[in-house]
């Protein structure tokens, strides 16, 4: 390794630079994944953002990445990489427990599609990330935020944010049914994207509803999170939601024009609730995107009691379902959290409710869909409130994007004042399978700000 590099440097590095430090062979895979691997040693104690940690298995692959890079054979931008991976997402031979003790020893005979996509292209599993009992949850039980200890790194993917955040891996996998990207990036100050329905395989994935959930990145950049949803992305045989549409190149479009792009924001008594540093970063957020040439115009949403209703219904619906065989054999093994009584709970609703609320939901997005024919994107704050906060009459402005099935980008704005130092978050919502979009408006925010190469104090 070069000795003017440090491993923080190493540990808090983006994938593009540690990409390109191993390309110039300033740095190896080894070194990245030993670096990794000592941070997990430092830190992980405290941040409890692992399930499992692989070290041999990822010390392993380190090795051969790095023979195959010293003999010019480089995958791509990931290769040799250090990534973490949900707990919901199967890795072969290794044990995906999904939170609870009622998958305690499985051990998947295959991986996930996004699984064996990191690892065809050369990146480094470094282990399996925390998460509530079967993601069912908005914050992460054990786990802890790096930016304040006595915080939630929120959930369902608190394991990955936190893991990111504290300089632990350069990229993870999550999860999003209700917000479980976007909320735990915002928390953590990181980059989350839920992608576009049916953009990334949710193939090999525990479910909790099939038409809800999404699977994406989450990194410490935009840059980073493009170049990685590049890996994540494509059409899966394997997973009948999968989409059969091209898949851009997203970092190269990261600078495409984004001058007089017209941006929709809430009006301002949809925000009734949210607490005052998010607001205060949201509308300094809107000064940076309008000296960046960008067109701002409130605009009407979709009612959200209505979006916030059917979401719920069929959320509850579909993860009855599925949990219909552990709640005959396993019911006994479900751990202190709420998740049994929900999935109970949503075996009462009957067939009719299901596909009233499915209406509903279609109803809803022609009008989402009306309401992006007069803006290229939409723009919220990430949360309500900073992590651990409660603002109970605020609108959560995360659920309705899973209903639509949009892609969704979350990404840091600022940090909270009252309590100090807690990050702060945007939110930009793009048409279906217009990714690119909110990408470029991210990364141009995150050109002219340095929120993202802020540390915790941990």
């Amino acid at each position: 390794m070069d000795q003017t590099i440090t491993s923080e440097d190493i540990s808090f590095s983006s994938i593009r630079d540690a990409s390109f430090l191993l390309r110039r062979k300033k740095i190896s895979p080894v070194d990245l994944t030993r670096a990794a691997l000592r941070r997990i040693d430092q830190v992980e104690p405290r941040i409890h953002a692992f399930v499992t940690v692989l070290a041999e298995r990822a010390l392993a692959a380190a090795k051969a990445a790095e023979r195959e890079i010293s003999r010019g054979k480089k995958r791509g931008p990931l290769h040799g990489i250090p990534v973490g991976i949900k707990d919901t997402h199967y890795t072969r031979g290794v044990k995906t427990t999904a939170g609870t003790a009622v998958l305690a020893d499985f051990v998947p005979a295959f991986d996930a599609t996004v699984v064996r996509r990191l690892n065809e292209a050369g990146a480094i599993i470094i282990g399996k990330t925390t998460l509530p009992e079967f993601s069912l949850s908005g914050f992460t039980p054990g786990t802890y935020n790096p930016w304040d200890l006595s915080r939630t790194p929120g959930g369902s993917s608190g394991g990955s944010a936190a893991a990111l955040a504290a300089g632990m891996v350069l990229g993870a996998t999550g999860g999003d049914t209700s917000g479980s990207i976007r909320g735990p990036a915002t928390y953590c100050g990181v980059v989350g994207l839920k992608p576009t329905y049916g953009r990334v395989s949710r193939f090999g994935v525990t479910s909790l509803s099939w038409t809800l959930d999404h699977v994406g990145p989450m990194t410490r950049t935009v840059e980073d999170n493009a170049i990685m949803l590049r890996v994540l992305a494509g059409h899966d045989p394997s997973d009948s939601s999968s989409a059969e549409v091209k898949v851009p190149n997203y970092a190269a479009l990261l600078k495409r024009e984004i001058k007089e792009l017209k941006v929709g924001i809430p009006k301002a008594p949809i925000l009734d609730g949210y607490h005052k540093d998010v607001l205060d970063s949201f509308y300094e957020s809107l000064k940076i995107f309008k000296r960046l040439g960008i067109r701002i115009k409130e605009v009407d949403l979709p009612s959200l009691d209505l979006a916030d209703a059917a979401q719920r219904i069929i959320r509850l619906a579909e993860a009855s379902s599925y949990h219909e065989k552990f709640l005959q054999n396993q019911a006994q093994e479900y751990g202190a959290s709420d998740v049994r009584r929900e999935v109970e709970a949503g075996s009462l609703i009957t067939a009719v409710q299901y596909l009233r609320a499915q209406k509903v939901r279609e109803t809803l997005l022609g009008e989402m869909k009306k309401t992006l024919t007069v803006v290229d994107a939409f723009l919220t704050p990430g949360k309500s409130e900073p992590a651990g906060e409660t603002q109970k009459q605020a609108v959560n402005l995360s659920r309705i994007f899973n209903l639509f099935g949009l892609p969704s980008l979350a990404f840091p704005c600022g940090f909270s004042t009252s309590p100090p130092g807690l990050p702060l978050g945007l939110q930009i919502v793009a048409r279906p399978f217009e990714e690119e979009i909110a990408y470029a408006l991210g990364h141009a925010y995150q050109s002219v700000t340095d929120w993202h190469k802020r540390k915790p104090p941990i």
